[in-house]
């Protein structure tokens, strides 16, 4: 599901010493775990703040670029307040900078349409189960190629079974 695809993404991009972005219009989905690698794992976090009309403003980002920001973390639609974020402007910001741009398309996907080229989207995660149509528990990760992500998990894979290491592949 979502949850799933957005630890992977933000396990496998950020260690101690990154600085990521996010704002606290966020699903627990994409706080949480960035919580959890600011309090255990030495990853410098900056929450933005929205304004009354729930949106955020690209410069209040931007303002926050540090020479180490890896990532900015966004939703594109909220689950709270249904506002849809200026995920195209914010992208083409993060793209100027080399920092990798995280959306949470849960609520959107499958409704708002989405063209993760022309967002200068790095890494999209979605769930199945809302307006996809698919079944609970399902989602996935869309991962641009330029985008390495570190693999968070190890083993099943029946490929090159001699070989015990995890495969990067």
């Amino acid at each position: 599901n979502s949850t799933d695809a957005l630890n992977l993404a933000l396990f496998g991009l950020l260690q101690a010493g990154d600085h990521a972005i996010t704002t606290n219009v966020e699903h627990n989905s994409v706080l949480r775990p960035l919580e959890h690698l600011a309090h255990f794992e030495g990853v410098e976090l900056d929450c933005v703040e929205f304004d009354a009309n729930g949106f955020v403003d690209p410069d209040d980002i931007e303002r926050r670029f540090k020479p180490n920001t890896k990532v900015v973390a966004i939703n594109h639609a909220s689950n709270v307040i249904g506002t849809v974020q200026p995920v195209a402007e914010i992208g083409r910001r993060c793209r100027e900078r080399g920092i990798d741009l995280v959306v949470d398309s849960s609520q959107s996907a499958g409704k708002v349409p989405i063209d993760v080229q022309a967002m200068n989207i790095d890494v999209l995660a979605f769930t199945g189960h809302k307006s996809l149509m698919g079944p609970t528990g399902i989602g996935g990760l869309c991962v641009q190629d330029h985008v390495e992500i570190r693999h968070t998990r190890a083993g099943g894979t029946g490929v090159r079974s001699a070989y015990r290491f995890h495969l990067d592949e």
